[in-house]
């Protein structure tokens, strides 16, 4: 970039142009002062016309008797001298301040760049594969520094956003691809089987059914998500209550069929929120609830509010989830769930059950006068 384009280099013009323009002023004031008091003085005074001149004793001479004219003559001629010098340091002078405040004005121009300076150097090593890199700028807290923290804020919230991605994708692939692995084999294994009979085929066809159920049901929850991120879903008013206990009655049947009781405990937690998006992650930790749970056991689910933050939450008997999920995947469901919460400026947060038995997933979501971060502990802090 050439120098004079460079926004250092406008700076430097300004701060010069300021200092200049000041100094300037100021020294045309002392002139245009100077100019007028001169105007106001006279030699009359000092002219003694007939009288002696003694110097040390010794008498020089008579000054001579000199006629006004020639004592205003004498005058402008004085006076135009004086100001002549006048006008010619104030020249020079004006030259050194614009040389002075040029300089002046390019350090402390650069001075005043050098933390933006830093911040370009970060944001040009940045890549949307590495968003580690913070700028972490020090100082008063003016301008210039609240400027880099909420560029840090910015990173700190694109390094949350791309991970969530790259690890839903992974989740997205993994799950879609276990099905599709389970339909291929089976019509492979039939296929090449001279002697399969029509059961055979039924078998697999059943099999199939079932595994596309499976992937329809995946593809709907991502079809929701989708929606919801690109803005496309409308998002009501609507009671957390209401939708934790409309779930609770339609998984009450399946769950008292295979053996696990469910527990329904709520409150009210008004929202705004997309219904189809929330019903959608409600069912996929429920869903993994049911998949981990032994006949016996218990499922609780519920809602409620804390400090302008609305909650629902899922609490199993299983074995909980690991700290370090195996590649970092928590399986699409979550991350469907997930991304949800994070397109309701939510978040999602897993802590151990009531006793530390199994595992408790709870959706928080902002309530009206929500402000600050997301709550991270679980609601349900006893069996």
């Amino acid at each position: 970039m050439r120098a004079w384009n460079s926004l250092r280099f406008r700076l430097s013009v300004q701060y010069s142009a300021i200092v200049f323009g000041l100094g300037g002023a100021l020294l045309g004031l002392v002139y245009l002062v100077l100019r007028d008091w001169l105007r106001t003085q006279t030699m009359t005074q000092y002219v003694w016309s007939g009288r002696p001149v003694v110097v040390d004793g010794v008498e020089l001479g008579v000054i001579p008797t000199l006629a006004a004219r020639e004592v205003r003559l004498i005058e402008s001629v004085y006076n135009e001298i004086v100001l002549n010098q006048v006008a010619k340091a104030t020249l020079l002078a004006l030259a050194a301040l614009f040389l002075l405040s040029m300089v002046v004005g390019w350090v402390m121009s650069g001075r005043v760049l050098k933390p933006v300076e830093e911040i370009t150097n970060v944001a040009r090593e940045i890549q949307a594969s590495d968003l580690s890199r913070r700028i972490g700028l020090e100082g008063p807290d003016d301008e210039i520094t609240r400027l880099a923290a909420t560029f840090d804020g910015m990173l700190e919230r694109l390094d949350r956003a791309f991970s969530s991605q790259r690890r839903f994708l992974a989740d997205t692939s993994h799950d879609l691809r276990t099905p599709l692995a389970v339909i291929r084999s089976n019509v492979e294994v039939v296929a090449d089987d001279d002697a399969a009979s029509v059961s055979d085929w039924r078998e697999v066809g059943g099999i199939v059914q079932r595994n596309a159920e499976k992937m329809s049901e995946m593809i709907d929850g991502l079809l929701a998500t989708a929606r919801l991120q690109t803005g496309k879903a409308q998002a009501v008013a609507l009671n957390l209550e209401d939708l934790v206990r409309s779930k609770g009655a339609e998984f009450s049947k399946p769950l008292t069929e295979k053996g696990i009781s469910l527990v329904i405990d709520t409150s009210p937690a008004l929202v705004e929120g997309v219904v189809v998006s929330l019903d959608r992650a409600l069912t996929n930790l429920l869903d993994n609830a049911i998949v981990v749970s032994q006949p016996g056991s218990k499922i609780r689910i519920g809602s409620g509010t804390d400090d302008d933050w609305v909650w629902m939450a899922v609490t199993d008997q299983g074995p909980g989830l690991p700290e370090e999920p195996e590649g970092g995947r928590i399986g699409l469901g979550l991350s469907i769930v997930e991304q949800i919460a994070e397109a309701h400026e939510g978040s999602l947060v897993s802590a151990p059950g009531p006793d530390g038995e199994g595992t408790t997933m709870t959706i928080w979501l902002p309530g009206a006068d929500a402000d600050g971060p997301a709550p991270v502990f679980s609601p349900f802090t006893s069996g």
